[in-house]
């Protein structure tokens, strides 16, 4: 594991490179969720990247301008400038590991930017959109549901008075929510790779629209449940993206075939 910054110097990232244990033939770029997810998803992002590394691939974590370790503040990182990240994350896995085949993984709003990443011009082996957004409208609705929830447990109120700067603990400014609720992957060109998967853990009609668009433009595209043991809650997105060992042993298993290819 070697952390490192890379990037312009006016824009360094921070990432996390995994090498492989063997082989190497390919390459896995993960893409993490915002900032408001981001501490939820860590464990299962490094945890992802080791069963990767030891199955035989290249891997880099990262975290997008204006979040975690990497430079910047919260304002100056919307969707489109991660998009760019994601391409500048790809290019240095290239360089680390010397491989031209490189499958993106994303989560949530991960998935939306490895996917405009792709149909911008980044060609991947594989594009797994674990819980990808859709809809940037409703995917602030849910994140202001999941706001409203907490501070009712833990403030005993139930709105923010009126804050729209400001969403589950972390600085949310109109700069980045107004490009953040324009966000519509169902309006996008589809992406350049050979196959693409929708992982979730509970299919919704938006889910297989995508699919057929993506299907209607010759990307092969399947949306896969993966569910843990049954519980008697019914979860929402954002619950639904949590840590999942079920759904990380999936996509090792995905990726495994281009590891030795």
């Amino acid at each position: 594991m070697k952390p490192l910054f890379f990037g312009a110097a006016e824009r360094r990232l921070y990432g996390v490179y995994h090498p492989p244990s063997m082989g190497g033939r390919h390459a896995v770029l993960l893409c993490y969720p915002g900032i408001q997810e981001y501490d939820a998803a860590h464990w299962a992002f490094r945890r992802l990247a080791g069963m990767l590394s030891r199955d035989g691939h290249h891997v880099l974590r990262f975290d997008y301008f204006g979040t975690g370790d990497s430079d910047g503040i919260v304002a100056s990182g919307t969707p489109s400038h991660w998009v760019e990240d994601v391409q500048e994350a790809a290019q240095e896995l290239r360089d680390l590991s010397g491989c031209r085949d490189i499958s993106l993984v994303g989560m949530r709003i991960g998935a939306t930017v490895a996917a405009l990443a792709s149909s911008r011009g980044l060609d991947a082996r594989r594009l797994i959109l674990w819980e990808p957004v859709i809809n940037g409208r409703a995917y602030v609705r849910e994140l202001e549901r999941g706001d409203e929830g907490r501070n009712l447990r833990l403030l005993h109120a139930s709105t923010t008075r009126g804050r729209k700067d400001e969403l589950l603990g972390h600085v949310f400014p109109w700069a980045v929510r107004e490009p953040t609720e324009a966000l519509d992957l169902l309006r996008e060109a589809a992406p350049r790779t050979d196959r693409a998967l929708i992982f979730t853990a509970k299919e919704a009609p938006e889910h297989r629209t995508l699919r057929c668009l993506f299907e209607r433009s010759g990307v092969k595209t399947e949306v896969r449940m993966v569910t843990e043991p049954a519980t008697n809650a019914q979860p929402d997105a954002r619950e639904r993206a949590l840590p999942s060992n079920a759904v990380l042993v999936e996509m090792v298993q995905e990726l495994r075939e281009l590891s030795t290819a």
